[in-house]
């Protein structure tokens, strides 16, 4: 079998020390310190762009790797191989966390959302693309160059396709929404609909989108969630 020698390009700066739960440990601010030899490697890097960070888990003694386990060992879930996990015992404890740069000063990246341990070896770090590193449907609705019109046209179905599959989520906490609210005058709620506008417009302007055009069409799509809420809160008064 062949051998695979590897070497750390930086140490995980962290306030954990023990085994703690990832949600913990993400909710904190961590440092990568890189060795001096790799520092150059970290010019582009810059505050607010995601990385995915890959790191040694040497705390993991051999005894604990299991080829089978029970997800975060709770046996209420059903026994699977640890490759169908994202367990920390496994043959090659290697870990991947898609983190958050802070702040970038000489040879330290301070992150956010790092789940390792004080002093975890740090085995690379690469940019997050979405096109490379999300699932396959999020990477299908990435805008890449296309060679034909007829690419182009089914790029934009598939775009839509998932934008009214979001809508139909949208719909459905609408429906949840109305059962919060005791009477239809309750409904229209005008500061939160300002709010709602004012919002999808920065959003707009931040995607290079008209903020007019977007308005305009939060505007018909909320007032019709409006309108279902209010016969929601009605058909539920009829049944009393």
């Amino acid at each position: 079998m062949t051998s695979v020698k590897l070497n750390p390009i930086a140490y995980i700066r962290s306030q954990f020390t023990t085994n703690t739960p990832a949600e913990a440990m993400r909710a904190q601010r961590s440092q990568l310190v890189f060795l001096a030899d790799f520092a150059p490697g970290l010019m582009g890097l810059e505050p607010g762009q995601d990385i995915l960070v890959l790191f040694f888990l040497d705390q993991i003694r051999p005894e604990e790797v299991a080829l089978q386990l029970h997800p975060r060992h709770d046996p209420g879930k059903p026994l699977t191989g640890v490759f169908n996990t994202r367990s920390q015992f496994r043959p090659n404890p290697i870990g991947a966390t898609v983190a958050r740069i802070e702040q970038v000063e000489g040879q330290v990246v301070s992150v956010g959302q790092l789940d390792a341990l004080d002093g975890t070896p740090v085995l690379d770090v690469k940019p997050y693309a979405p096109y490379f590193d999300a699932d396959l449907l999020t990477q299908s609705l990435e805008v890449t160059e296309v060679a034909s019109l007829e690419e182009a046209r089914a790029a934009i179905d598939r775009l839509d396709a998932e934008i009214i599959r979001l809508l139909g989520h949208r719909a459905d906490y609408v429906r949840q929404v109305a059962h919060f609210k005791q009477r239809p005058e309750d409904v229209p709620a005008p500061e939160r609909y300002n709010q709602v506008m004012q919002t999808r417009r920065r959003w707009a302007e931040q995607a290079g989108l008209n903020p007019d055009v977007i308005e305009g069409m939060y505007k018909l799509l909320v007032d019709n969630f409006i309108k279902e809420e209010i016969e929601l809160i009605q058909q539920r008064e009829q049944r009393r």
